[in-house]
């Protein structure tokens, strides 16, 4: 089996795997006690801009796990992964921000349902991009490109939030990371 068939299906056996490990990232930032560095990676609140790092991180780890298994070709990977790596936050925001428009608040079982559609959504589109190959070499830059732009968002915007609805935790207000002596009135569902 050519090396793009075992690469699409790891990352459909990324799927649960992801699903996991950005559900234990929603948790990991109280149970540190609130240290600062998890923050990079864990949500610190319950903006939607902390859910979408759920996805975020862990996928980019299991594309940087399958790199490292099967060594593809590097800029052929990467643009695949820039590129996929964009399909569960768009998702995640478009169908949050609309069933909660429609609804006129937010349900935590269909909050979970969103988290996983997007993280299986993401895969898949990571799965074929990877089969099929980026072969253009625009396209491989512009998908390298993207992955760079969402590493450095993804790294700095919990530490340098925006005044602006997609950072803030509507439950209290907080944009970013809450004070150290000050941490969430409500510990996160």
């Amino acid at each position: 089996m050519r090396m793009e068939r075992w690469l699409a299906r790891w990352e459909l056996v990324g799927i649960p795997v992801v699903v996991l490990t950005g559900s234990a990232l929603h948790f990991a930032f109280e149970w540190s006690g609130y240290w600062k560095p998890l923050a990079l990676i864990a949500a610190v609140n319950e903006s939607v801009w902390e859910h979408l790092k759920l996805a975020f991180w862990p996928s980019l780890l299991w594309a940087l796990l399958g790199y490292a298994t099967f060594r593809p070709n590097a800029l052929a990977f990467f643009s695949a992964k820039g590129y996929a790596l964009v399909v569960a936050p768009m998702l995640i925001v478009l169908i949050f921000y609309g069933y909660t428009a429609l609804l006129g608040r937010n349900f935590l079982g269909f909050d979970i349902a969103i988290f996983v559609i997007a993280i299986a959504a993401g895969q898949l589109a990571s799965a074929n991009l990877v089969a099929a190959g980026i072969r253009s070499s625009a396209k491989r830059l512009l998908g390298v490109g993207l992955l760079f732009c969402q590493v450095v968002a993804y790294s700095t915007l919990t530490f340098y939030a925006q005044p602006y609805t997609l950072f803030e935790d509507e439950r209290n207000g907080i944009i970013g990371i809450p004070p150290r002596d000050n941490p969430p009135a409500v510990p996160f569902h």
